[in-house]
């Protein structure tokens, strides 16, 4: 007989002997409070843990070493296969009694600062958002719980721990593939937990497309084909999801997510540790925060709740949920949460061309220029260390070409612009109007054009600007060389070049131009062609005509 079979080989007997044990260890280590047995806790030890624990729980639980061994191979086999029908996902029961929500808050901001070095607030929004999982269908919003570290060991693990014993059908992971996403969403329903995603998530863009269509419960589907015969299949996304990971997130998640940034502890500061499979303790909070969201049920989703000023978008939509729960847990809540709120989820700090807008703004304020030139721009960011710019990549400062691809999605390039006889590359305050409007209210109010009116936030038409429209530049530079005005300083988007003085030939005078119709200088007021002259009632030629007029 091989070892093998020696191994599986067990007389029936012994086999009765087994079981009627089992029984009676079952019966015998019921917790006092109801719960589940002891040995439930046996299968998430890891090999090493029981070889070394194993004589003592026999002893301790009075049972036979082999028994125990059975049944740790058991449960480690459970524990590892996940139970691929998803038994091992429950809703807790609700607590028997009803439960007063502001005391319930309390108490899991309690837990959180006592396991986590926390920042100052974020124990309240997670136990907001802790509640919001258990009433996550009764709101269009789902917003991602993201904890995000500089270094590893700075607490993002341990908060998951917390959040898997107190969230309802917790399901942890640190690695998930998008199709398992989308499965796992659509067959179980769980709070999905994921941590390491720093490791996988970030070049992917097909998960974050996944979690980030999770956001909205209109939108929260995907479609993919199955079977043999490629049938067309919808998939739903609609779960609470919290994530953790090394490094910043990924700018889809920024705008969708309530971000908790954790930081290493100090030398001193002290948590209570909590392994893995060490907390059940925390079972009967989860009940209660069942039982508050059943008793809820209807207020929660007629609820509409008046949210801050400073929180707008993504960001008001991300936290009208946690509002409504603080309003309907009552006690200081209502207070406590719209602080944190806007402490979390107001402009966020961590985008930088919303940002680099602001700050642009605020130049043209204090210098009171009309144009600043980039590397003046840049030189005036690098010095504000409060800022990320003196560090902006790989601990470098930031340089104009960053700068520039920083405010690219608002449609702002360097320009070529025509001051006080001088040709300066750079930024006009015309170009962030629109965007100062759009982003940041009336906040760094710009400076006013001579006439005393506020600079327009469309584009100016060609006749209006000092450089010609793209139009021309879709000619090419042989054309620009060959122009009254010359190649440089003509089109917008070109790369700048010394300024080179004009030759007499050229029919620019040296002399300082006149001022013209647009409050600045009139730049083809000198020009020996008088017709190309602005004047307020005659309007720029169209440009077949002008290129007849100069024999192109």
């Amino acid at each position: 007989m091989t070892d093998d079979k020696i191994k599986t080989f067990v007389p029936s007997r012994e086999l009765e002997r087994r079981k009627a044990e089992a029984s009676r260890m079952a019966d015998r280590y019921i917790s006092k409070d109801g719960g589940a047995p002891e040995l439930d806790d046996l299968g998430d030890l890891s090999p090493a843990e029981y070889g070394q624990r194993r004589k003592a729980m026999a002893d301790d639980l009075g049972t036979s070493i082999a028994f125990l061994d059975d049944e740790y191979r058991e449960r480690r086999k459970a524990t590892k296969d996940g139970g691929g029908d998803g038994a091992f996902l429950y809703a807790p029961e609700p607590w028997p009694d009803p439960v007063n929500g502001a005391d319930l808050l309390n108490e899991i901001s309690h837990v959180a600062t006592k396991h986590i070095v926390l920042p100052k607030g974020a124990a309240d929004a997670i136990a907001l958002w802790v509640m919001f999982t258990h009433a996550h269908d009764c709101f269009d919003i789902s917003p991602l719980l993201a904890a995000t570290s500089p270094t590893p060991e700075c607490g993002k693990t341990t908060l998951l721990r917390v959040l898997a014993a107190l969230t309802p059908r917790a399901l942890s992971a640190s690695n998930i593939s998008p199709s398992s996403v989308f499965r796992t969403v659509d067959k179980w329903g769980p709070t999905l937990l994921v941590d390491e995603a720093d490791s996988f998530a970030r070049d992917n863009d097909e998960l974050r497309g996944i979690l980030n269509c999770g956001h909205d419960r209109s939108g929260a589907f995907v479609i993919r084909t199955v079977g043999d015969s490629h049938e067309p299949k919808q998939f739903c996304t609609w779960a609470p999801k919290a994530i953790a990971m090394i490094g910043k997130l990924p700018v889809t998640w920024q705008s969708r997510s309530i971000h908790i940034a954790l930081k290493r502890m100090f030398p001193g500061d002290y948590v209570d540790p909590l392994r893995q499979g060490k907390t059940r303790h925390l079972d009967p909070l989860k009940r209660k925060a069942a039982r508050w969201a059943v008793d809820h049920v209807n207020d929660l989703r007629a609820a509409d709740p008046q949210i801050p000023e400073s929180l707008y978008g993504r960001a008001a939509d991300n936290w009208r949920p946690l509002i409504a729960i603080a309003d309907l847990a009552g006690g200081d809540w209502p207070d406590r949460g719209r602080r944190v709120a806007e402490k979390f989820g107001g402009r966020r700090e961590d985008l930088a061309p919303i940002q680099a807008l602001e700050d642009i703004a605020a130049m043209f304020v204090t210098k009171g220029e009309k144009v600043i030139k980039s590397e003046e721009v840049v030189a005036a960011l690098i010095k504000m260390e409060h800022r990320p710019w003196p560090e902006w990549k790989k601990e470098k400062p930031i340089t104009t070409r960053q700068l520039a691809a920083l405010l690219e999605p608002f449609e702002i390039a360097p320009k070529q612009h025509w001051v006080e006889g001088e040709n300066r590359r750079g930024y006009h305050v015309d170009q962030f109007e629109d965007a100062r409007q759009r982003y940041f209210g009336g906040e760094h109010t710009l400076p006013k054009t001579p006439s005393g009116g506020t600079f327009a936030a469309r584009p100016l038409d060609p006749a209006e600007n000092s450089h010609f429209s793209d139009p021309l530049a879709a000619r090419g530079d042989e054309f620009l060389a060959d122009h009254p005005l010359g190649g440089d300083g003509v089109l917008a988007d070109r790369p700048s070049k010394k300024p080179q003085k004009p030759k007499a030939s050229s029919g620019i005078a040296d002399k300082k131009p006149e001022k013209g119709i647009l409050g600045d200088s009139d730049p083809f007021a000198t020009l020996k062609d008088q017709r190309l002259r602005l004047q307020p009632e005659v309007e720029m030629p169209d440009l077949p005509d002008f290129l007849d007029r100069r024999g192109r």
